[in-house]
């Protein structure tokens, strides 16, 4: 079950994109600053200077948050505070049956924001991957778009 003790629902939410946007920043990039600075002044990462064994040992602590934070996720996609949890994909609980027809805008507002909040912790922990490789947002755009076209073609092809 997601951490219900740690619940986000009721965290202020700015609309800080709007600014951003007027303004023409690099939201990408601005999130991934962001991400830099905590790991490197909260946490004491060093990336320039980590060995190949320290990225990797940081990078499997990374694959574990990760995994824990997709869990919490799909129990909140079952609902945290007004729903059934991890009945959504527990087959043996009697709640089970109910979600066969729900959609996301059935869950009450504070649940949904409980569930993207899961997910923007995944992103957390998705950028820190980059930022310990030193990716810019200009390369992770550029490569994602690159790598996205390519997708496309295999499709095509009969991938």
């Amino acid at each position: 079950m997601a951490n219900i003790d740690n619940s986000c629902a009721n965290l202020e939410i700015k609309d800080t994109w709007s600014e951003a946007t007027k303004s023409n920043e690099d939201t990408l990039g601005q999130i991934m600053i962001v991400q830099a600075d905590t790991q490197r002044n909260v946490y004491g990462y060093d990336f320039e200077n980590m060995t190949l064994r320290e990225l990797m040992t940081f990078w499997h602590m990374n694959n574990h948050a990760m995994i824990d934070e997709i869990h919490e996720a799909t129990d909140a996609l079952g609902g945290i505070k007004d729903g059934s949890g991890n009945a959504i994909w527990k087959r043996w609980k009697v709640a089970h049956e109910e979600y066969s027809d729900k959609k996301f805008s059935d869950l009450s507002e504070v649940d949904q924001t409980e569930c993207k909040f899961e997910i923007i912790d995944m992103l957390h922990f998705f950028m820190n991957y980059a930022i310990s490789v030193g990716m810019t947002p200009q390369e992770m755009f550029n490569m994602y778009m690159a790598k996205n076209e390519e997708n496309k073609a295999r499709q095509q092809r009969g991938y």
